[in-house]
């Protein structure tokens, strides 16, 4: 991938507010991209938002459930 420099025209700016610009990268965000147009490519093009949103809910709660996670069920009180 080709370095992205548009935010060093705001970089200045940020040092002045923020301190140092430590970890300043938004490679991991566009990164995220690459999966968003996955999940785009292997849908139905009919509705690509509530089909990536569908996949990304479900992969969330296979993590939850994976890393020890539960749901509260008020009326069994577990």
């Amino acid at each position: 991938h080709k370095p992205k420099f548009h935010f060093l025209v705001y970089l200045p700016a940020y040092i002045c507010c923020f301190g140092p610009a430590i970890l300043f990268s938004t490679e991991r965000y566009e990164s995220f991209n690459h999966v968003f147009r996955l999940l785009c490519i292997h849908s139905n093009w009919q509705s690509p938002s509530h089909n990536s949103c569908k996949t990304f809910a479900a992969q969330d709660a296979v993590k939850h459930v994976a890393l020890g996670g539960f749901w509260y069920d008020a009326e069994k009180k577990t």
